[in-house]
């Protein structure tokens, strides 16, 4: 006996893309979820980077400004042996557009203490105290 073979063929058709239009979106959702994590972690690290050159360069003009003082301690005190000291402002707009610096210079017998604070108009400004002899 022989069979015939027939075709069975469903009365609706199979939607199979259904279900993945879903898990795409889900993937979707998940990776731009990374990238703003991603994203966020390095708008940090930027903000951070500049802040700290930030420092580094205010800590760097205080030196200079100590540094500076000694200069002008020796040239005082070379034309005036008398000369005790003298406090420097330097308003905003002289190093920088919106900061100022102070120095203070005292001197005593043949020493110096130099003093310099920068940026002043800063909620902690950085502070560089140096003492060093005045000799030629």
């Amino acid at each position: 006996m022989k069979m015939k073979a027939c075709s069975i063929t469903p009365a609706s058709p199979i939607h199979v893309a259904a279900p993945r239009r879903g898990a795409a979106s889900i993937v979707a959702i998940a990776v731009l979820v990374i990238l703003a994590g991603i994203m966020a972690q390095q708008v940090r690290r930027v903000l951070m980077e500049r802040r700290q050159m930030r420092n580094e360069v205010a800590y760097l003009q205080t030196e200079k400004l100590a540094d500076a003082g000694f200069m002008l301690a020796r040239k005082s005190r070379s034309k005036d042996p008398a000369w005790t000291g003298f406090t420097w402002n330097l308003p905003p707009g002289s190093i920088h557009q919106t900061n100022s610096a102070e120095v203070v210079i005292t001197v005593q017998d043949d020493s110096c203490t130099v003093v310099a604070r920068y940026p002043v108009n800063a909620e902690i400004p950085f502070q560089i105290t140096r003492t060093r002899k005045l000799a030629p």
